[in-house]
This record gives C-alpha cells, sequence and structure tokens, in this order.
C-alpha cells in the first residue's frame, strides 16, 4: 500500500451511482451519438471506468457534473476518431408493435415534429436542452460540462425554449 493512494469509491457507492446515471448517461451519449447505442454503451462504460480510478474526495460534491463531463468528452473523442456525420433522428426511432396504430401513428407524428424542431435549434442550444431536460442538471451543471457560464446557460435554454415555442406557434 502506498502513502499517495487515492480515496477510493466503495462498491456500494458505486452501485447507487451506476443505478442512478447510467441510464440519463446513455440517452445523452446516444443522442450525441445521432443514436447508435452500441457507442453510446461504450462511452457510459468508460465513464464509469475513469469514475473508478478518480479520487473520490476531489469529485463527489459535483458528482453529476463530472460524470456528464468526462462522458461529453468521451463521445466527442469518439467522434473525432470516426469523422462521424449526424443521424436523422426521425429514422432512429421505431414504433411499439403493441399500442393502438392510429395512437401509434399520432404519437409519432408528434414525436418526429418535436424532434425535428428540436433538430431546427443550434447544437448548443440542443446540448445544453438536453442536459437540462433529459439528465436533469441544474444551470451550474450544465455549465460545468459544456464550459460556459450559468448565465450563458440560461441564455442558451431560454433561446431553445423560445425557438420551440415559435415553431409550435407556426405549425
Amino acid at each position: 500500500m502506498s502513502d499517495h493512494s487515492s480515496p477510493q469509491w466503495p462498491a456500494e457507492a458505486l452501485s447507487l451511482l451506476v443505478d442512478r446515471y447510467e441510464r440519463p448517461l446513455l440517452a445523452y451519449a446516444s443522442r450525441m451519438l445521432g443514436g447508435d447505442w452500441q457507442e453510446a454503451q461504450d462511452a457510459v462504460q468508460e465513464t464509469f471506468l475513469r469514475l473508478c480510478r478518480e479520487d473520490r474526495s476531489k469529485i463527489e460534491s459535483r458528482i453529476a457534473a463530472w460524470l456528464f463531463s468526462v462522458c461529453r468528452s468521451r463521445v466527442i473523442d469518439m467522434q473525432r476518431t470516426k469523422h462521424s456525420t449526424p443521424i436523422d433522428a426521425s429514422k432512429v426511432s421505431l414504433a411499439d408493435p403493441a399500442p393502438d396504430v392510429s395512437e401509434v401513428a399520432s404519437e409519432e407524428e408528434t414525436k418526429n415534429q418535436l424532434s425535428e424542431m428540436v433538430n431546427q435549434l443550434s447544437p448548443r442550444q440542443q446540448e445544453v436542452l438536453r442536459l437540462r431536460m433529459h439528465a436533469g442538471l441544474s444551470y451550474r451543471e450544465i455549465a460545468e460540462v459544456t464550459g460556459l457560464t450559468v448565465s450563458n446557460v440560461g441564455f442558451h435554454l431560454h433561446e431553445a425554449v423560445r425557438n420551440l415555442r415559435n415553431s409550435l406557434a407556426v405549425s
């Protein structure tokens, strides 16, 4: 044992963190990767592996922002190495065969319409909106993940909502 080892994460704590953050991280990474679920799983797995090696005392107070920041960096690295191109989000979703066909058609149309509206937002607006709505991060945490100021996060979120509201009013 060395004197300079970092405080370790107990297995129970890691298990709770995985239970709490795995799904939101997968959703976030998958969206960033244009719906590539396999790549998203790889990015999230790498995020949790980095967590295991990280000094607990340095990140415990800001764990959500740290996890999303690491995941975001990993996805960006993956995109750089693959030179990936965005995929049309409307081609990613699959209909559930169980519900009534008319319900599915109506829901799918609404989802596609909303997805298209979100796709019209700037990439920055899309990212802060996803971090806020899908991941549930605070403005401060979003600022930490993206490198923006808290007030800039608020501005981008406000603009995203305003743009979506205007798009809905037109349609």
